[in-house]
């Protein structure tokens, strides 16, 4: 989904280097500009197309339920869009074909997105993987203090400069910049079931909700990190994305 829905924290004036040629801070922020708008984009995508699933799914008899899962970023896995493209060739029924159509449609655009997408970010230097029970603020400080050398009270200066995200899950991808003491960072949705956006705007309030339907005082923070964990979190978020 990007989305692959993107978050970006940019510090001012960012430097990089993208095969051996300096990149500009124009040229790095457009490139994340449009790294954003194409994650933000894939992610609505794939929600439109989890409602065309299920509508389908719900259509047809048990028997030809496709029932597909999407997966992170790319939407359907090339095994799933030769089921589909089989099953609009064979289907008869001109509303469930309607269906079928649209979800194969929105799946070529977001494959166009995706390959976009890793166009821009395999000019950048790897991501990190986050693992159960990190955070964006402890990441950037290792990478600062580790990679680069710098004290923990200039690496701690240089990452109080910029936006952290303070919702980080497993498989989330954290990028990293440092050139001429400027730093910045930004989080996409790597191998998580879920995009920084969705996870943000949508699991957010869901939890909160929730802590205010049991009634609990504590602050969400408190609870998120309980649940990052636990591990609990990421597994309900793809139990409730696939629908069972």
């Amino acid at each position: 989904m990007i989305r692959v829905a993107t978050m970006f924290f940019i510090a001012l004036m960012l430097l990089t280097s993208c095969g051996g040629k300096q990149l500009s801070i124009e040229e790095f922020q457009s490139m994340a500009k449009e790294a954003e708008q194409q994650s933000n984009s894939i992610a609505a995508q794939q929600e439109e197309m989890r409602g065309l699933l299920q509508a389908y799914d719900q259509t047809v008899p048990a028997e030809r339920r496709l029932r597909f899962d999407l997966e992170p970023e790319c939407g359907l896995s090339s095994a799933a869009y030769e089921k589909l493209s089989a099953r609009i060739d064979d289907e008869s029924d001109p509303s469930c074909l309607g269906l079928l159509e649209q979800i194969a449609e929105i799946q070529e655009d977001i494959r166009n997105k995706c390959e976009r997408l890793h166009e821009i970010t395999a000019q950048l230097p790897a991501p990190h993987r986050v693992q159960p029970g990190e955070n964006h603020y402890s990441l950037c400080l290792k990478y600062l203090t580790a990679k680069h050398h710098l004290s923990a009270k200039t690496a701690d200066s240089l990452v109080a400069r910029v936006g952290l995200s303070s919702d980080i899950i497993e498989g989330f991808h954290v990028w990293f910049y440092y050139q001429d003491g400027i730093f910045g960072t930004f989080v996409t949705q790597g191998e998580a079931h879920v995009s920084p956006t969705v996870f943000a705007k949508v699991v957010k309030q869901h939890l909160l909700e929730q802590a205010r339907r049991q009634g609990h005082d504590e602050a969400f923070e408190t609870i998120l990190d309980s649940l990052k964990r636990s591990g609990a979190l990421l597994a309900n978020i793809k139990h409730s994305a696939t629908g069972r």
